[in-house]
């Protein structure tokens, strides 16, 4: 007893789960927002011509007619391979995420005010991760299970400045929340070892955040457009509760000095803030009467996520303020579509994704790296009001090395594929 005593709560909480930084880390921004363009590798911004522009480039709803309305949905699995190394987990022990299907959609309705002035709005994810892995994997101590959802109402105006240019601004209103569940460790007196002694499971209402947006189009001669838009940095102050479960250990001296050191009867007010990145996108298209391409440069200003603080109010000594110091990043897109008949079109497109993640941040929360992309998509006349649009993409990540410098000193490789299916369907009232 007294042996366990001597622990102290500085070595109990040690492995505490209530720092989930790497789950806010790069790559869980989500640009499915239609089926057309992601056909197109995203790059849509300098075509922008239906309603998912809401989100693309919203100036492009100026040049909409009437009432249009664009709803669909994403379909994105993802496989994830960890390989360790030494020294911990070690050489030869490899496990494998969790299998999920996520399905964010996308929903946007446009209209006109007068012929030069138009309105839209749209709801849709622009963010969102889901991490999966089993329960007695060696990374349980760092996370089991994350899930982040962030929901955005966008409405937005658009003016035609001439024939040929418009200018549109709105606001994105984000609503999110956010589920965390790890092991708890500590080390055990009798054998110096570390040993689960429970679990703990952050969960947060669901606030809101708000933001705005600027978007430009501009028409020129002999077929080329042009588009900029920009969105603004949203911050979410997140409050919620923690919820602590304890195991026991097989020593009841043992287990009763951890339920001295951890609150497993009550529910600890939990307080954190994420400050969600802008985004700039520069966008160059040229249409002629079958073919067009489009080319779209996305930067993320990533570098804004510096630290996570964590506070659990009342236990001063379980909060952090952890480091992160993301980068900002680029993605460059690159779109083709050939329009075969009247009623029929296709897509094509490629992508060149960079991770804003330092090295010392990869971890299980989020196992991020620089990707590239191939897409495929088919646009479809269903009537003369109604089209459907469908589209495939598929994403690798380049394999991921810890580099023996991970902030957890969980080391190893990560292998990461994704595959993303949806659909849009495009009517005009």
């Amino acid at each position: 007893m007294r042996m366990a005593r001597r622990i102290g709560l500085p070595v109990l909480v040690a492995f505490l789960l209530l720092a989930p930084t790497s789950s806010f880390g790069a790559g869980f921004a989500l640009f499915e927002h239609g089926a057309r363009a992601v056909g197109l590798g995203g790059a849509f911004g300098a075509t922008a011509d239906d309603p998912t522009a809401i989100y693309y480039n919203p100036a492009g709803i100026a040049f909409l007619p009437g009432t249009q309305l664009a709803a669909g949905v994403y379909f994105i699995t993802e496989s994830s391979t960890f390989h360790g190394a030494d020294p911990y987990p070690g050489q030869g022990y490899s496990v494998d995420l969790k299998k999920q299907i996520f399905f964010p959609v996308h929903i946007y309705l446009t209209g006109e005010l007068t012929p030069d002035l138009h309105w839209g709005v749209g709801v849709y994810t622009p963010f969102g991760l889901g991490t999966w892995w089993p329960d007695d994997y060696a990374g349980k101590y760092i996370t089991r299970r994350v899930d982040l959802k962030v929901f955005n109402l966008n409405p937005t105006l658009s003016y035609k400045l001439t024939e040929h240019l418009a200018l549109a601004a709105g606001i994105d209103y984000f609503y999110s929340g956010l589920n965390l569940t790890r092991s708890l460790g500590a080390i055990y007196p009798y054998t110096l070892q570390v040993v689960e002694v429970g679990q703990v499971h952050l969960y947060t209402d669901y606030k809101g955040g708000l933001g705005w947006n600027v978007g430009l189009l501009g028409k020129l001669d002999n077929g080329f457009s042009i588009g900029v838009t920009y969105r603004s940095n949203v911050k979410i102050d997140y409050t919620g509760k923690a919820s602590f479960t304890q195991y026991a250990t097989g020593r009841d001296d043992f287990d009763a000095i951890v339920r001295t050191q951890i609150p497993f009867t009550t529910k600890p007010t939990a307080k954190t803030s994420i400050k969600f990145p802008d985004e700039t996108r520069f966008a160059l298209a040229w249409h002629g009467s079958k073919l067009g391409i489009e080319a779209d440069m996305v930067r993320m200003g990533w570098s804004s996520f510096k630290n996570l603080p964590i506070e659990l109010v009342g236990y001063p000594a379980l909060s952090e303020t952890r480091p992160e110091n993301y980068q900002d990043s680029s993605c460059y897109r690159l779109g083709v579509e050939y329009k075969a008949s009247p009623s029929l079109a296709w897509q094509f497109g490629v992508l060149d994704d960079k991770t804003p993640v330092p090295t010392e941040s990869v971890s299980p929360l989020l196992p991020d790296a620089e990707r590239k992309g191939a897409s495929i998509g088919a646009s479809i006349s269903l009537s003369p009001k109604t089209r459907l649009d469908l589209s495939y993409m598929y994403l690798r990540f380049k394999d991921r090395s810890t580099e023996g410098m991970n902030y957890d000193v969980y080391e190893g490789s990560y292998k990461t594929t994704a595959h993303l299916f949806g659909f849009t369907v495009v009517h005009k009232f």
